[in-house]
């Protein structure tokens, strides 16, 4: 198990950030999530449904667009990984782009645009059974 990383935070107390980042926990300000989850500033939501990168769907994608966000950030767990067109549909028909990266390297990302005051919305995984 990897040694859990503090993330150096923004001194807003006022927007949702990510404070810890360990394989199988993630802590925001508020909560410890043991399951992948959905985060913008404003609001944490628990239980996005995919366990693993390769269970992303497309309606697991249409939530992000549901926030109106600018920026869609995709944390897919401890690999990088880039699910296929079928699953991006929702993104390709509404000319928005996401990225996506390893959980970690999202959470830092997320953290830093949250703290510039952009619209930013952040999917990750954390991987479980």
């Amino acid at each position: 198990m990897a040694t859990p990383v503090q993330l150096q935070l923004d001194s807003d107390d006022n927007i949702e950030a990510i404070v810890t980042v360990c394989d199988d926990y993630i802590d925001t300000r508020k909560t410890r999530l043991k399951e992948s989850f959905l985060i913008t500033p404003e609001v944490v939501t628990a239980h996005w449904r995919p366990k693993r990168s390769t269970d992303i769907r497309s309606a697991d994608l249409e939530v992000l667009l549901e926030t109106k966000a600018e920026i869609y950030l995709v944390g897919t767990g401890p690999d990088q990984y880039f699910p296929g067109a079928l699953e991006l549909q929702s993104f390709i028909k509404s000319g928005k782009t996401i990225d996506f990266m390893n959980s970690r390297a999202a959470c830092r990302t997320y953290n830093l645009l949250a703290s510039e005051g952009r619209k930013v919305a952040a999917a990750i995984i954390i991987e479980s059974d």
